[in-house]
């Protein structure tokens, strides 16, 4: 098994587990159109402003579980979706703040695994390809 193979599963299954309430809204879904690179940051960078509610260019810890405490319970896993393991993972520095390019690079390196021919966009088949890797 190659390398891709065994991070292309991994890879999706972060990068579009980072959804929620305004993706939905968005209607961006897997497999229904291709998603830009350049979405996934729109999208980070939207959601970080929502979550930074002290406008301060940090995202805290409290501010992290009150965002997450707003998220709708309802099973559904998009792109959006802010994990309970979220804060642990993107904190990249350790200091305890969440900064905005630390909130884009992990799901920029998922989409860049992702996007197979590294042309910037997650076509319908490199999602297709991705969801069967992850036995969706």
């Amino acid at each position: 098994m190659t390398r891709s193979a065994i991070l292309l599963p991994v890879a999706l299954s972060t990068m579009f587990l980072i959804s929620g309430p305004a993706f939905a809204q968005g209607e961006i879904a897997l497999g229904e159109r291709p998603i830009k690179r350049a979405e996934v940051t729109a999208f980070v960078k939207k959601q970080f402003a929502e979550m930074d509610t002290n406008h301060d260019g940090q995202v805290s810890e409290a501010e992290f579980q009150a965002y997450r405490a707003k998220q709708p319970d309802d099973g559904k896993r998009g792109i959006g979706h802010i994990g309970g393991r979220w804060f642990e993972k993107t904190d990249a520095d350790g200091n305890g703040k969440v900064s905005l390019a630390e909130a884009i690079d992990r799901p920029l390196k998922m989409f860049d695994m992702a996007d197979m021919n590294g042309d910037g966009v997650a076509s319908i088949d490199e999602q297709s390809m991705a969801q069967l890797l992850m036995g969706k």
